[in-house]
């Protein structure tokens, strides 16, 4: 297994953050407030009642079928969109969560079924701000689609740049309140699932290269992020190339109490002088090879575009327009690189 493909416990801790609660019947969540829904409204009436007869039809299934039967997915769907349609955020997304859970129960944990309501969470979460729960459905997302389809499958490659899509906006704006260890971790992790990838769907016999493209792309971004974070990231937090400290022996004449004098040695800690130059080598060394990840991930994307003239014009245009930003951003770090050393 990958480094990047979770692992059973990883999952479940997402499954856990995910399920705060356990499957209810939709008439334990209150009805949207009658403030809201502004009793003088012609409509607020109208509303109600279609909660209410929703809410009913939900119950007798239960009742006939079973809390878990297969038909309830819709059924809650059905009634989270209603809630959607009616401004009430809240009680959408606890709908939606219902339809997922059940979903696993009737599909199974790795189904496809699953994916749509993943999305609505997923857009729910966003416009609610939870960042973190966002995050952790991404990943979710990305593991189920990644156990779903084979490296020959379009769908592959669109996960992988769905999920680094998520993870660069989220690294950029710090949606996760990480420090410059944090955002530098996921930097790498994202390029590495990038790099991962790429070399799966190269081992696929006779492989679309127009395939790759979304993928550079995405690399060249996450390897743009590393490049950034590091250079900005003060030498002192890397580890250095030689030992922190030496022991150094200091001597002194000391009286032994009768008059007589004695020599007395002890070894004292100092820090090595060493250290600090070792420190700048370290982040020199690190800054120079995420540099040269953005050379080579660039170069592919602009091989790729000039092995295949027949690319459509205006996407050509489009991903010619973004290369030329990236390489502007790569000088710029590049430059910002050999004076972030000093610090």
């Amino acid at each position: 297994m990958s480094k990047h493909q979770w692992p059973a416990a990883g999952l479940l801790v997402v499954l856990l953050v995910l399920m705060r609660g356990t499957l209810a019947a939709p008439d334990q969540s209150p009805l949207p407030d009658a403030a809201v829904l502004a009793p003088d409204s012609p409509t607020a009436l109208e509303i109600t009642r279609e909660l209410e007869r929703r809410q009913q039809a939900i119950e007798e299934t239960q009742s006939e079928l079973g809390p878990y039967h297969p038909s309830l997915v819709e059924m809650y769907a059905d009634l989270a969109a209603y809630y959607q349609e009616i401004g009430d955020l809240e009680q959408a997304l606890a709908m939606y969560r219902e339809a997922f859970q059940l979903t696993r129960i009737s599909a199974g944990l790795n189904s496809e079924q699953q994916l749509p309501y993943i999305d609505k969470l997923i857009e729910g979460s966003l416009a609610a701000s939870d960042w973190q729960q966002a995050d952790d459905l991404n990943q979710l997302r990305y593991y189920l689609k990644n156990r779903l389809y084979q490296p020959a499958d379009p769908r592959y490659a669109l996960a992988v740049a769905e999920l680094g899509d998520w993870k660069l906006r989220a690294m950029r704006e710090n949606l996760l309140s990480e420090n410059y260890r944090g955002i530098g971790r996921e930097a790498e992790e994202l390029s590495d699932i990038y790099s991962n990838s790429i070399a799966r769907i190269q081992a696929v016999p006779q492989y679309s290269e127009m395939s790759l493209l979304p993928l550079y792309r995405g690399k060249s971004h996450a390897d743009l992020e590393v490049a950034r974070v590091l250079a900005e990231t003060p030498y002192q937090f890397f580890e250095g190339t030689v030992s922190r400290y030496v022991y150094q022996t200091v001597c002194n004449n000391v009286s032994d109490g009768q008059g007589g004098v004695v020599r007395q040695c002890n070894s004292i800690q100092r820090e090595n002088p060493r250290y600090r130059d070792s420190q700048r080598d370290s982040k020199r060394m690190m800054v120079n090879r995420s540099i040269r990840e953005v050379e080579v991930s660039l170069q592919n994307l602009n091989d790729i575009l000039a092995r295949n003239p027949d690319f459509p014009g205006s996407d050509r245009e489009r991903l010619n327009s973004e290369i030329r930003e990236l390489e502007t951003e790569f000088l710029r770090i590049q430059r910002n690189s050999r004076r972030s050393l000093l610090f």
